[in-house]
C-alpha cells in the first residue's frame, strides 16, 4: 500500500470540522483509492482520529522514510519550511499545494482592507517576511525531490511572477474539487415566500469577499431582494438596505444545495481568489450565478452558460434582468470539478 504524509497548519477535528476542509475532503479521495493517509497537524495538541484519517501532533515521532510522499499545503516559513529542511534527508519526495497568499507578495495582491477594519500588520515588516518567504521557497523548490500543484493556471501564473522563477517541468495544475452534495444533485429552483429573488453565501469581514459589492448591486435593484449569510462585522458599520436580509449564521456546506432550491440566482462577488471554490460549486450546481469580471473567474467558469460576469466597478450601477438568468443548460463542463477524478489525477503526480 501506498502511503502519504500530508502537511497542514490545521485540519479538522471534532471540536471544528471546518478547518482545511479542503484537504480533509483530498485525504478522502486518496484512502478511497487505497493510499493511506496520515496528516501531521501543527496545530494539534495531541493524536486523533477524524473520519478515519489519522492525525498527529508535531510531538510525534514519525518514520519519514516509510513516506512515498510528503505532501505540504499552504506552506509557511515557521512549520511547513523548517520541517521539511529538517527532515530532507529523510524524505523522498515532497509535493507543495499552492493555494494563494503563501506563495504571493501579499501587499501587491490582496485589497485594502474596509476602512472600519484595523490592520495590526506593519506594511514593511509584512514586504521584508514577504521577500525572506519567496526566498527560501525558491531554494526548497529547486530541489530534486521537489514539486507543485497549483489549483489554477491564474495562481501558477502569478506565483511565478513573485518567484521571479518558474518550475514548470515539475509543476502541474490540479482544481480544488467540488463537494458531492454540489455534483451529485442539480438545481430545481421551488418558488417560496419565505426568500429573497438573490442569495449570497460570504465571511462579512474582509473586502477581498466583496460583501459591499452584493449591497451596491442591491441598491442599484431596489425591486429585487437579496439575502447574505455570514458572520462579521460588515453592518455594525453599513446600513442594511431595504431589500437586504442579513442572516448572521454559517451554513454547513452539504446544506447549501437545499438552500439554493429557495432562490432565483446567486451573487458571489470577490477582489481576490486563486480559484473560487464556492463559486465553483454554486455554478456546478446549475444556479443562476453572478460573478466577478476577473481573469481566475474566467479561467474556471467560462464555458458554463449560467453565469454572468460583472465587473466590480460596474455593481454600483448594474441593472439585473430575471429573465435572462437561467439555470445551468448541460452539464459536461461540471466534470473539471469532478472530485474523483481530481484526486486520482492528483494521486498519480504525487505518487510519480
Amino acid at each position: 500500500m501506498k502511503s502519504i504524509l500530508v502537511l497542514a497548519q490545521s485540519y479538522p477535528s471534532p471540536e471544528n470540522i471546518y478547518n482545511l476542509a479542503f484537504v480533509h475532503s483530498r485525504n478522502l479521495e486518496y484512502q478511497k483509492k487505497n493510499v493511506k493517509v496520515v496528516v501531521l497537524n501543527f496545530s494539534a495538541k495531541t493524536n486523533y482520529v477524524y473520519e478515519g484519517i489519522n492525525v498527529v501532533s508535531p510531538d510525534s515521532v514519525l518514520e519519514l522514510s516509510q513516506y512515498d510522499s510528503v505532501v505540504s499545503h499552504a506552506p509557511n516559513i515557521r512549520n511547513h519550511i523548517l520541517f521539511l529542511f529538517k527532515n530532507l534527508t529523510k524524505i523522498r519526495k515532497i509535493v507543495f499545494v499552492f493555494h494563494g497568499h503563501e506563495v504571493l507578495e501579499v501587499l501587491k495582491y490582496y485589497p485594502k482592507p474596509y476602512k472600519w477594519e484595523k490592520s495590526t500588520e506593519n506594511s514593511f515588516l509584512r514586504w521584508l517576511y514577504d521577500k525572506i518567504k519567496l526566498k527560501i521557497l525558491n531554494k526548497i523548490l529547486n530541489s530534486d525531490k521537489v514539486s507543485i500543484i497549483y489549483v489554477s493556471e491564474w495562481m501558477r501564473s502569478e506565483a511565478n511572477k513573485c518567484l521571479k522563477a518558474s518550475y514548470s517541468s515539475k509543476e502541474i495544475i490540479v482544481h480544488n474539487p467540488i463537494n458531492y452534495s454540489f455534483y451529485e444533485r442539480k438545481y430545481k429552483y421551488k418558488e417560496t415566500e419565505n426568500y429573497s429573488d438573490f442569495i449570497t453565501i460570504r465571511p462579512l469581514n474582509g473586502s477581498k469577499y466583496a460583501v459591499d459589492l452584493v449591497v451596491a448591486l442591491a441598491k442599484a435593484n431596489p425591486s429585487l431582494s437579496f439575502d447574505i449569510y455570514g458572520r462579521g462585522d460588515y453592518f455594525l458599520h453599513n446600513d442594511l438596505p431595504k431589500n437586504v436580509r442579513h442572516i448572521d449564521k454559517f451554513i454547513p456546506q452539504n446544506s447549501i444545495p437545499d438552500l439554493l432550491d429557495n432562490y432565483k440566482a446567486v451573487v458571489m462577488p470577490t477582489r481576490l481568489d486563486a480559484q473560487g471554490v464556492m463559486m465553483c460549486e454554486m455554478a456546478s450546481y446549475g444556479i443562476p450565478t453572478i460573478v466577478s469580471d476577473l481573469p481566475v473567474c474566467h479561467e474556471m467558469l467560462d464555458d458554463f452558460s449560467n453565469v454572468y460576469f460583472i465587473k466590480n466597478d460596474d455593481f454600483l450601477n448594474k441593472k439585473i434582468n430575471t429573465l435572462e438568468l437561467v439555470p445551468l443548460d448541460g452539464f459536461d463542463q461540471v466534470e473539471r470539478f469532478n472530485p474523483e477524478k481530481l484526486a486520482l489525477k492528483e494521486l498519480s503526480f504525487i505518487l510519480s
